[in-house]
């Protein structure tokens, strides 16, 4: 197979759509499809440009998803959405008989090593939970060329805790405050509001999780993460709200 030319120049008249497919967020193939139907069919060339920002737009998802400055934010979608994207890059170069620049692959599996030391460092520190499950890490490591053995440490300590999912990490973030001293949950529709409460008895945090399911039944997904992000949450709980 050919290396990918990641960084293949787009023509000028291309630039705003191949930009737009850079910029398409979760879903880049869906996006080269639209712009194809927009503004093809392309030559050679300006095809290899389109699929080109394709790649770079798979290339931003998982790298976003690889820096530890993101776990809990809004954009965050965590190291499982990473394996996946990360698979679903590889597919579409493999149809084409390309595959991913090795210097590409090392600069993930570095991103994905700093991840780890940082998530080594918060539970060391006494976070009590993990923002992936280990198994997950161990297989984006191996895909990604780097020995899930040197990593065996911080794995062990992910494995000793729960690992919410990312809708759970961002409520966790987003509750996250010192001089907290109780906790209380209450339904609110069809979601559960988790608020963390001052000395003073007023909400210093809150977050919104959702309960229930399409069919207005408790979904368990649903049930799993607020029981999870609720244990994580330290203060002893109180009635009301």
């Amino acid at each position: 197979m050919k290396k990918f030319p990641v960084e293949f120049p787009c023509p000028p008249h291309l630039e705003d759509e191949a930009l737009l497919v850079e910029q398409s967020g979760e879903l880049p193939e869906l996006a080269l499809q639209e712009s194809l139907m927009h503004t093809g069919p392309w030559d050679a060339e300006e095809e290899l440009a389109m699929r080109a920002a394709t790649v770079r737009a798979y290339l931003a998802i998982i790298r976003r998803d690889l820096d530890p400055a993101n776990v809990g934010r809004a954009c965050f979608r965590g190291l499982e959405r990473a394996l996946v994207n990360l698979g679903r890059l590889e597919r579409f170069l493999d149809r084409e008989g390309w595959e991913l620049p090795e210097e590409v692959r090392g600069e993930l599996g570095e991103a994905l090593g700093r991840y780890l030391e940082a998530e080594a460092r918060a539970l060391a520190g006494g976070r009590n939970y993990a923002s992936a499950e280990p198994e997950v890490a161990a297989r984006l490591l191996e895909r990604l060329g780097r020995e899930p053995g040197r990593f065996a440490a911080v794995l062990e300590l992910m494995a000793g805790r729960p690992a919410p999912d990312f809708l759970g990490l961002v409520a966790l973030r987003r509750l996250a405050a010192p001089g907290v001293v109780a906790k209380r949950r209450r339904r609110e529709g069809p979601a559960v509001v988790l608020e963390l409460l001052g000395a003073d008895g007023r909400v210093r945090r809150r977050a919104r999780l959702p309960w229930l399911g399409p069919d207005g039944g408790v979904d368990p997904e649903a049930r799993r993460r607020v029981e999870l992000v609720w244990a994580a949450l330290e203060p002893p709980a109180v009635e009301g709200g």
